[in-house]
């Protein structure tokens, strides 16, 4: 893997690791897994922090959204949609599970053998 998306997919874990603690606070338990399913990577991150509510759940990895229960916590709501974008450009996919007040799991789905040529190309270009 080259480092361009050495570095972004080491940006995605940052983004999900750091989130998970923010938004734990009193509750610094945080689990993370990984494995290998098929011809992808699954990496998830849950915590047991605020949680996100059902109303902002399809919002989520919008662009400058911040949940309703992160007021008072510092954040630009850019994280988690660059987690997407950058998960999209490699050719995998980010799901989210989460009730709130019971805290939220984040799980990418990357292919081993990286992105496909043409999307490096796209991002790189």
């Amino acid at each position: 893997m080259c480092s361009i998306w050495r570095n972004a997919i080491d940006q995605v874990l940052t983004n999900l690791f750091s989130n998970a603690v923010k938004y734990s606070p009193g509750n610094p338990a945080i689990r993370i897994r990984g494995g290998r399913a098929g011809p992808n990577v699954l990496v998830s991150v849950r915590d047991y922090g605020l949680g996100i509510a059902e109303e902002d759940a399809t919002k989520i990895f919008s662009r400058f959204f911040r949940a309703q229960n992160s007021t008072g916590i510092v954040g630009t709501g850019i994280g988690l949609n660059l987690v997407k974008e950058l998960v999209t450009l490699h050719g995998g996919a980010v799901h989210m599970e989460s009730k709130a007040g019971l805290g939220s799991t984040f799980t990418i789905r990357l292919p081993v053998q990286g992105p496909q040529k043409q999307r490096f190309m796209a991002a790189s270009a």
